[in-house]
C-alpha cells in the first residue's frame, strides 16, 4: 500500500519535470551549434611579438564571447596601403567586425568611412578613428601618457641636456604620444630631437648615427617594439644615456630589470586585448559609437617592479 502511494506522487512528478524540459529547450536550436562571430584583426606591423599579451587577451575574450579571430600582419614596406587593402577585402569577404592598430589614421580615415557605412563595424586599438566611423577606440590616454614620460626623463636629464625621442610612427597614437612629451620637456627648458630612420636605416643604425653626432642624456621609446630595440642597442654601449619607454613586454621587463631601462609606462594589455573584443562583438549586435574609458597606466621602476599590482602588468597570468 504504501509503495502504491509513493508511485502515485513520484511518477506524475516525474512526468511534470521531463514535460517542462520540452517546453523549455528549444529542440531546433539545440541541435544547432551557434555560429561563431567572426573578428579580424590587423596588426601594424610584420612582426607582431610585442602584442603577444594583448593577443592573448583577444583570444580570451573570444573564447568567452563565442567568437573566431583571424590576425593579419603586413608584409610590405607601405604599410598603409596594405591596411587599406586589408580593411577592404576582409570587409568585403564578410568578416562580422575588423579590430584595427592603425599606421596612419589621416592614410586610413576614408576606408574606414566607407568600410563602416556599408556596414562592417571597426574598433580601434590606441589610435582613435571616431571621427571616421570607428564604434570605439582601446587604449590608454596618449596625451597623459606622452606627458608621463617626458616627466620621468626630466628626473634624467638636467636642465639644457639633450632628450632624444625615438620616433618611427607615421600620424597615429604613437605620434600624439611623443608630440605631448616633446611639448612638456621644451617648456621645461631640455633640447629635444627626434631620431627618425632615414630609408632603409633600422632603428639601432638611426640611433648610432644620432649618438655619434650629438651627446645626450636621456632616450625616450613610445611603444614597445621601438623600446626593446632601444633597450638592446644600449645595453653593450659605455656611457650610454639613460632610457625611458612605454610598454610591458616579458624583453622590457628584463631590461628594467637589469637597469638598462630605467622605468617605463606600463598598462594592462591582457584588458586591453579583452576589451577590444568585448567591443567588437558589441559593435556587431548593433550598439552605435560608444564610449570606452581610457585604460589606465602607471609608471614602473626597478625598484618597484616587483610590488603586486606592478607583477600583474609585467608577468601577467592567463587561462
Amino acid at each position: 500500500m504504501k509503495r502504491k502511494v509513493l508511485l502515485q506522487l513520484v511518477v506524475p512528478l516525474l512526468s511534470l519535470c521531463v514535460l517542462f524540459l520540452l517546453l523549455t529547450v528549444d529542440p531546433v536550436r539545440s541541435g544547432q551549434p551557434q555560429r561563431l562571430l567572426e573578428i579580424s584583426v590587423l596588426y601594424r606591423q610584420s612582426d607582431a611579438s610585442a602584442w603577444s599579451v594583448v593577443r592573448q587577451g583577444m583570444e580570451q575574450a573570444a573564447v568567452d564571447l563565442g567568437a573566431e579571430l583571424r590576425f593579419l600582419t603586413p608584409a610590405g614596406e607601405d604599410v598603409p596601403a596594405e591596411q587599406r587593402e586589408l580593411l577592404e577585402r576582409e570587409a568585403e569577404t564578410g568578416t562580422d567586425a575588423i579590430l584595427l592598430i592603425p599606421s596612419d589614421r589621416a592614410a586610413l580615415a576614408e576606408t574606414v568611412r566607407e568600410i563602416t557605412a556599408a556596414g562592417t563595424p571597426v574598433v580601434t586599438l590606441e589610435t582613435d578613428l571616431s571621427d571616421a566611423g570607428a564604434r570605439a577606440c582601446i587604449g590608454a590616454d596618449n596625451t597623459a601618457l606622452g606627458e608621463a614620460m617626458g616627466t620621468a626623463a626630466l628626473n634624467g636629464a638636467p636642465e639644457g641636456s639633450l632628450v632624444i625621442l625615438l620616433d618611427t610612427a607615421e600620424d597615429n597614437g604613437i605620434n600624439d604620444r611623443i608630440r605631448a612629451a616633446e611639448i612638456l620637456l621644451k617648456a621645461a627648458g631640455r633640447r629635444v630631437y627626434r631620431c627618425s630612420p632615414v630609408g632603409a636605416e633600422t632603428l639601432s643604425v638611426a640611433m648610432e648615427r644620432t649618438l655619434s653626432a650629438m651627446s645626450a642624456a636621456a632616450v625616450v621609446a613610445f611603444d614597445a617594439a621601438d623600446l626593446e630595440q632601444a633597450a638592446a642597442f644600449l645595453a653593450g654601449r659605455e656611457d650610454a644615456p639613460l632610457l625611458y619607454g612605454a610598454g610591458s613586454t616579458a624583453t622590457v621587463a628584463a631590461y628594467l630589470e637589469q637597469s638598462t631601462i630605467l622605468s617605463i609606462a606600463a598598462q594592462n594589455d591582457f584588458a586591453a586585448g579583452y576589451l577590444a573584443v568585448g567591443a567588437a562583438v558589441r559593435a556587431i549586435q548593433g550598439q552605435s559609437y560608444f564610449q570606452v574609458e581610457p585604460l589606465e597606466f602607471v609608471l614602473v621602476r626597478q625598484e618597484n617592479m616587483y610590488e603586486p599590482e606592478n607583477q600583474k602588468l609585467l608577468f601577467p597570468v592567463t587561462r
